[in-house]
């Protein structure tokens, strides 16, 4: 459309820095980005531009650096109103509790408001596309008007995401809670009935807002594991009926599969032939991957998503230089909401200090790279390298912007570097999503931020009193005072 000959745009980012990560990898000083229709229109500088097309508004970036929006590969929806409990328990007692509560404890409204708070955790940390499992350990495909409802919750807010659904580990059936008006009434619920569900929800994914779809996930492939904490004799059993059900529903709907793989994980799923390794399949964590998983992953075309900051990628290797090197897309994910930070930045720098000290040599992982994971490398992890993770012509226009003029990010050179040394999630200003600014100024235009702030508080209050939680809302014996827990606690 055309006013008076004049090209008609939605938005221009005036006079910025853009780390662009395009094909070269262009840092572009002193120019803009013209958005219209979702997509980027045209790269150049501000005057130009600005003389080229009339705009519906302009942000001013002097002063600022624009990047492309991060990409969170690994998340749950299902632990962001709760995340202050846990601390001091066993990894099995943590485990209950999460389980405990996501599928006996919660309602509707609480996954409504769940979803809005992981997508508000990410999008004020500079995350425009997150993925995140339907609740983790206890995944609530029960019934499908739980992820419908956080799917709603998620596009309310205006993040790009990608919910991953299916059975949670056996054994089945398994009970579940619904609650209406304050009581409570258990269900036990079969593996074909979720399955189904499973099925309901794919067959409806299409979000009327374009920025929430579904995929297919599974926390295990359930196999005999030393390096898998949640593996049992009478699970085992479930592994190629789970794999069966997923294959199914990925080629009926022709959608992605994530899960998590350790150790010997890989090699299993290849070897018993279970026909979930493939170019649509993410594999997060892979620590204590020997030799030939790698090989596995490249030659079937698989996906690698690292989480740095937990545990047990701490305790145990991730190979991800060698994956790198091997040629396989290896991303980065928080793997929150939990009580790490749904930083990203965090994640680039972890990520860069565990391979250094892996080979102890300060030049593996370059910053470049860490930032590429955290951008077009979790993009071609998830198949969308063509339409986000860089700031190119024709893409969707999901980008974040930075006030460089901080004490620690000053004086403002080689800004890629900096960048990943130096700033965090904190230092994010304005967020863009499909061409819409969701966040100005760190101030939320798509969503009252307060008040969902203020009803999670309720859903948080609410969710104690039904499971007689208030010893858990105490700081244990020994958090002060003391090198160690000595004692596990009590769920």
């Amino acid at each position: 459309m055309a006013i008076d000959g004049i090209p008609q745009a939605d938005l221009l980012l005036a006079n910025g820095t853009i780390v662009t990560v395009d094909p070269e990898r262009r840092v572009l000083t002193h120019s803009s980005v013209a958005v219209a229709n979702g997509r980027i229109l045209e790269i150049g500088p501000a005057e130009e531009l600005q003389t080229k097309y009339r705009f519906g508004a302009i942000l001013d970036c002097s002063n600022k650096a624009i990047l492309p929006g991060l990409i969170d590969l690994h998340g749950y929806i299902g632990w962001s109103i709760m995340k202050s409990l846990g601390d001091g328990l066993s990894a099995v007692n943590q485990r209950g509790l999460y389980e405990r509560i996501l599928s006996q404890l919660t309602d509707e409204e609480w996954w409504l408001v769940e979803a809005q708070m992981c997508a508000l955790d990410r999008i004020k940390f500079g995350t425009t596309f997150m993925f995140s499992m339907m609740g983790g350990n206890g995944t609530r495909t029960d019934d499908p008007v739980f992820t419908r409802i956080a799917a709603r919750g998620l596009a309310q807010v205006g993040i790009r995401a990608r919910i991953g659904i299916g059975p949670a580990r056996p054994p089945w059936p398994r009970v579940y809670s619904r609650w209406h008006d304050g009581v409570k009434t258990d269900q036990n619920v079969a593996f074909e009935t979720v399955i189904d569900n499973c099925d309901k929800l794919l067959g409806e994914r299409r979000d009327p807002s374009g920025l929430v779809d579904y995929c297919t996930a599974l926390s295990r492939f359930g196999n005999r594991n030393v390096h898998d904490p949640v593996w049992s004799q009478d699970r085992e059993q479930w592994v190629h009926r789970q794999a069966e059900a997923i294959r199914h529903l990925m080629k009926k709907h022709n959608v992605a599969f994530w899960t998590h793989a350790y150790g010997n994980a890989v090699e299993y799923a290849h070897d018993e032939k279970l026909g979930l390794l493939g170019p649509n399949t993410i594999l997060s964590h892979c620590t204590d991957l020997p030799a030939r998983a790698i090989d596995i992953m490249r030659d079937t075309g698989t996906s690698a998503g690292h989480q740095p900051r937990i545990y047990r990628v701490i305790n145990h290797d991730c190979p991800v230089t060698e994956m790198i090197e091997a040629g396989i897309a290896v991303g980065l994910g928080t793997d929150t909401p939990a009580t790490n930070a749904a930083d990203l930045f965090l994640d680039m720098r972890a990520a860069m200090l565990l391979q250094r000290v892996r080979f102890r040599d300060t030049r593996i992982l370059p910053p470049g790279k860490a930032f590429e994971m955290a951008t077009i490398d979790g993009a071609r992890a998830l198949g969308l390298e063509k339409e986000i993770g860089s700031i190119e012509v024709g893409k969707k226009a999901d980008m974040i912007t930075f006030d460089l003029r901080q004490p620690h990010l000053y004086p403002a050179d080689m800004i890629a570097l900096r960048l990943v040394t130096n700033a965090s999630g904190q230092d994010v200003n304005d967020v863009i999503v499909g061409g819409r600014v969701v966040m100005e100024d760190r101030r939320m235009t798509t969503v009252d931020e307060g008040a969902i702030l203020d009803r999670a508080v309720d859903m948080y209050h609410q969710t104690i009193e039904r499971g007689s939680l208030h010893e858990m809302t105490k700081l244990r014996d020994g958090f002060w005072k003391a090198a160690r827990y000595t004692t596990d606690r009590q769920v």
